[in-house]
C-alpha cells in the first residue's frame, strides 16, 4: 500500500517543485518535510490547500487505485522482458545500475528491488536459502492487496517446489489462485501474473510427471489465453502441451504445438524459447 507520504513526495518531485516553493502561502516548509517523512499528517484544510498546488484532487492521497508514477518503469519493462527471457546475467547488469543510482525510491519500488534481488540470488548466485528468506521477509512486510505481493508469493512457491518443498508449494499456489480470483483481470499485469501461475503449474504438475494432468491445466490456460486475447506465456504454454501430451496425441498434433510455438516465438522476437523448439522438433523427427 502506498502512504500518503509517499504520494505527497513522488508528485512534488514528479512537477519538480522544490518543498519551499511548495510550501510558500500555504504552511512552513518544515510541515512538507514532516509530512514527506510520514511524521505528520496534515489537516484536511491543509491537505486541500497542498493537493491545489500539486494539481490533484484529495482522492489521489487515498485512493489506492491511483498509482504513484514509478522511478523504475524503464528498469521494471526492461526487467519483465528477461525474466520471460531467463537472462540472469543481463537482468543482473541493469539491477546493478539501478541500485548504484541511489534515487529516491517508493516503498513498492524498494521492494521490487528486493525481489528482483532474491531471484538473481536463487538462479544467478545458487544462494538458494538465502533467496527463499528474502522472499518470505519481504512478504512480511507487504500488503497482500499489492501486485509486488503476488509477483513475489509466485516466485516464492517456484522456489519452493525447485527444493522439494512441495507441501508449501501447493500451499502457496492455492493463496494465488484465491487472490488472482478477486482480482480485476482486466489489468495487464494482473492478467499477465495470473497466466504465468497458472502455466507455473502446469510445469510443476509435468515436473512431478502428472502429464494428464499438467496437460489439461495447460490447455485451460491457453484457451483462457484466446479469451483474452493475449499471447502472454502462450509459446511455453504450447510447449508445454507438446511435451507433457507426447503420451496421449499422435506425433503430427504433437507438432503441430511445437511449430504453433515456433511462429509466436519468430513474431515476437524471443530467440532463447526458439532454441528449446527447434531442438524439439528435432528430436521429435529422430524418435
Amino acid at each position: 500500500m502506498t502512504t500518503l507520504s509517499e504520494k505527497f513526495r513522488a508528485k512534488r518531485k514528479e512537477l519538480g517543485l522544490s518543498q519551499k516553493v511548495l510550501a510558500e502561502g500555504i504552511c512552513e516548509q518544515s510541515q512538507i518535510s514532516k509530512i514527506e517523512r510520514g511524521h505528520f499528517t496534515p489537516s484536511a484544510e491543509l491537505l486541500y490547500k497542498l493537493s491545489q498546488r500539486l494539481e490533484v484532487s484529495l482522492d489521489y492521497f487515498f485512493n489506492e487505485q491511483i498509482e504513484v508514477k514509478s522511478d523504475l518503469f524503464n528498469f521494471k519493462h526492461l526487467s519483465a522482458r528477461l525474466l520471460d527471457d531467463r537472462n540472469y546475467d543481463d537482468l543482473e547488469y541493469i539491477y546493478k545500475i539501478e541500485v548504484e543510482r541511489n534515487t529516491f525510491l517508493s516503498l513498492e519500488d524498494k521492494f521490487y528491488l528486493e525481489w528482483i534481488r532474491a531471484i538473481l540470488d536463487f538462479y544467478k548466485y545458487n544462494t538458494k536459502d538465502k533467496a527463499i528468506s528474502s522472499l518470505e521477509t519481504l512478504l512480511s512486510k507487504v500488503s497482500s492487496k499489492s501486485l509486488i505481493y503476488l509477483n513475489a508469493l509466485n516466485t516464492l512457491s517456484n522456489f519452493y517446489s525447485l527444493v522439494g518443498r512441495e507441501q508449501d508449494y501447493e500451499s502457496n499456489h492455492s493463496l494465488l489462485m484465491k487472490l488472482y480470483q478477486t482480482k480485476n483481470l482486466d489489468n495487464q499485469e494482473l492478467l499477465f501474473g495470473y497466466i504465468k501461475v497458472r502455466y507455473n503449474y502446469a510445469h510443476y504438475l509435468a515436473s512431478k510427471e502428472k502429464h494428464n494432468e499438467a496437460l489439461q491445466e495447460a490447455l485451460e490456460t491457453i484457451e483462457f489465453c484466446k479469451l483474452k486475447q493475449t499471447s502472454h506465456q502462450l509459446a511455453p504454454l504450447l510447449i508445454l502441451v507438446g511435451n507433457s501430451g507426447a503420451k496421449f496425441l499422435d506425433k503430427e498434433q504433437v507438432r503441430d504445438y511445437y511449430l504453433k510455438a515456433r511462429d509466436l516465438c519468430k513474431i515476437y522476437n524471443n530467440p532463447l524459447i526458439l532454441m528449446k523448439v527447434e531442438h524439439y522438433l528435432k528430436e521429435l523427427d529422430n524418435a
